[in-house]
């Protein structure tokens, strides 16, 4: 059965122990919330709509960043999108979770692959231009 827990926790690509970690709380709590079993908190629901915004303009914004690009310098070839290797280096560049980029990287190549892109994933800092992407972020940090 879906719930309205279930539902925001998919649409934001989070696994049980995701959930449960991002909204500090115990993996028993997530999967009795997840069935319907135990009324969620409105702050709960509220906190999970906001990540699935949050990941909705992330994808928006990176689209944009690609069309400009692409307006600037000509259609590229390929799109190489960098995903975090686990939660500790997507928690680093600002997402709660690989679950929450993941999510967010998808609704960029659903789109992107409409608007005629390709796309290649793969993990953040293997490759020359995610760890030029990943150097970038970080000197953009250290300058805040």
């Amino acid at each position: 059965m879906a719930t309205t827990f279930s539902l925001l926790s998919q649409i934001c690509g989070l696994s049980h122990r995701e959930a449960a970690q991002l909204l500090n709380v115990r993996l028993d709590t997530v999967k009795s919330w997840s069935t319907g079993r135990n009324r969620v908190p409105d702050a709960v629901l509220a906190e999970l709509a906001e990540l699935a915004a949050r990941i909705e303009a992330a994808a928006a914004q990176t689209l944009k960043q690609i069309e400009e690009t692409a307006a600037e310098h000509g259609p590229p070839d390929e799109v190489e999108l960098g995903i975090a290797s686990d939660d500790a280096e997507a928690g680093y560049i600002g997402w709660p979770c690989v679950g929450a980029q993941a999510t967010c990287l998808g609704l960029v190549l659903a789109r992107g692959i409409q608007r005629g892109y390709r796309f290649r994933v793969a993990p953040r800092g293997s490759t020359v231009a995610t760890a030029a992407a990943a150097d970038s972020r970080e000197t953009d940090k250290s300058r805040r």
